[in-house]
């Protein structure tokens, strides 16, 4: 580092007066370099010279005495010694010496790779959450669409054309030979076309105008009879957690909410009718998850003893009791959708039902149902998956198993 201070004219006022700190400056470094004992040597020196009187009259400086204490052998320095500037920064040192600039920090790097990927992650989300937003107005806007194609004035709904479709269906029916019938649930959004192919597959990502739509369309299983009903007819639809499709089935876990939609409206393309809601219920689709067991709700052909013990399972796996006669000789409705109530986290989602049951209002029967006497079931029966997900006990391990006639 070089020795030489730069002048400033706020601090010194002449050449001389420079001249003069630069020699003490000079001569405190060469105290300052040199060893104790070069320093005694060189006192003896001096009083070899000549007694103190023949030696000139010492010049005292005209600055500041330091605030350090002086040296107890009065060898040393009285006055301040001129600081030295404070080492620079590494990465500002080595740009002053030329040297290239010392390379950023590896947290530096991290940072920057963190911030990218929270960038990118919340593109992705709010792309999805846009893609979410249009694929559930469009399907809301279908939904609108078609329900109007069946608003007909109140003395039309029962007018039958020749082919025995009501007519209140016949621009819907021309649009898509596939219609069935119409659903509608009071208290959801629930009012949607019911369509069927001749399997079970072709309408799980189709729309009624058989395009492709992420959340497909309300379809009744291939194996049900559409005009004469089967003991059992059976409907399928999506839950996206957002009150299309079938969505809004699960409220149905809802004392409350049963209470206020006991009956549900399900008519076949030739004729109206109304359904009692008798239960709702989880089940799992996958056999590993209630001990190599799962309920076979989707058989439509059940009938005598094999149907009254299904109708008791039902009731013994109802979140809900509810007041609703069903003998063998009725005919029922199964609606069923997926449920997320018995995924375990950590595993993905389980492959698992919401399902509701309901019976035909029988003819000349009242439509009301008396919801007072409704009441939670407190020990319903759920697949084994439940209790695990919800650390809890399962009472029914060793109950018995029902299953279609012929079957198990």
């Amino acid at each position: 580092m070089s020795d030489k201070f730069n002048k400033s004219d706020d601090i010194f006022s002449s050449d001389e007066e420079m001249t003069e700190i630069e020699n003490l400056y000079q001569s405190l470094r060469k105290d300052d370099d040199e060893p104790s004992g070069s320093e005694d040597a060189g006192a003896q020196a001096n009083g070899a010279s000549g007694s103190p009187k023949d030696a000139a009259p010492e010049q005292k400086p005209k600055y500041a005495r330091s605030a350090a204490p002086e040296q107890e052998n009065g060898a040393g320095s009285k006055y301040a010694r001129i600081a030295e500037p404070s080492p620079m920064p590494q990465e500002e040192k080595a740009q002053e010496d030329g040297s290239p600039k010392k390379k950023r920090g590896a947290g530096v790097i991290i940072s920057r790779i963190v911030l990218a990927v929270s960038v990118i992650v919340f593109a992705v989300s709010a792309g999805v959450l846009l893609k979410n937003y249009v694929e559930l107005r469009k399907n809301s806007l279908e939904a609108q669409s078609l329900a109007l194609l069946v608003t007909q004035p109140e003395q039309d709904t029962d007018a039958v054309g020749a082919d025995g479709i009501l007519e209140k269906y016949r621009e819907a029916y021309n649009k898509n030979n596939d219609l069935v019938g119409w659903i509608k649930v009071p208290n959801t959004k629930i009012d949607h076309p019911v369509v069927q192919a001749s399997d079970n597959d072709f309408y799980l990502r189709r729309n009624f105008s058989k395009q492709y739509e992420r959340r497909g369309s309300i379809f009744m299983d291939y194996e049900c009879d559409p005009k004469n009903y089967c003991t059992n007819t059976i409907l399928y639809g999506h839950n996206y957690l957002d009150s299309t499709m079938f969505s809004d089935l699960e409220k149905y876990k809802d004392l409350e909410f049963y209470k206020s939609a006991p009956v549900i409206e399900f008519n076949s393309i030739y004729r109206n009718q109304k359904w009692k809601v008798f239960g709702v219920y989880l089940s799992n689709a996958d056999e590993k998850d209630d001990n190599g067991y799962a309920l076979y709700y989707i058989y439509p052909f059940m009938s005598g003893k094999n149907f009254d013990d299904y109708i008791k399972t039902v009731r013994e796996r109802s979140i809900i009791n509810m007041p609703v006669d069903v003998n063998s000789t009725d005919k029922i409705l199964t609606l069923s959708t997926c449920t997320r109530d018995m995924d375990i986290k950590g595993h993905g989602q389980t492959n698992a039902r919401c399902v509701i049951s309901a019976r035909l209002v029988r003819e000349g029967e009242r439509e009301d149902v008396n919801v007072a006497a409704a009441t939670y079931n407190e020990n319903p029966r759920y697949p084994q998956i439940w209790y695990t997900a919800h650390n809890k006990t399962n009472p029914y391990v060793d109950a018995s198993r029902w299953y279609p006639e012929g079957i198990g």
